[in-house]
């Protein structure tokens, strides 16, 4: 009978103990989540070129594409000249 008592008390202490440890990783997750640094606007033209349409476009569409997502143009295209 002694021997139950002490399994059962050992068994709750460490259910008692992985239910302290979920809640203690959940806060732990929360407060990474919302420290994290969001992407910046600097990657973005890389995740342009990981796409398969711009594998596949012409020149002058990938510099579309590279310009359309950066906030200022690197790529400067005059008009009326064609680069290739």
């Amino acid at each position: 009978m002694i021997i139950s008592l002490v399994f059962a008390s050992s068994l709750q202490l460490l259910g008692f103990g992985m239910i302290t440890m979920g809640f203690a990783l959940a806060i732990v997750t929360a407060w990474y989540w919302k420290s994290a640094r969001p992407e910046t606007e600097a990657l973005a033209p890389l995740e342009i070129m990981g796409e398969r349409q711009f594998v596949s476009a012409s020149d002058d569409l990938k510099k579309q594409l590279l310009n359309s997502v950066r906030a200022k143009p690197a790529i400067e295209q005059l008009p009326g000249t064609n680069n290739n």
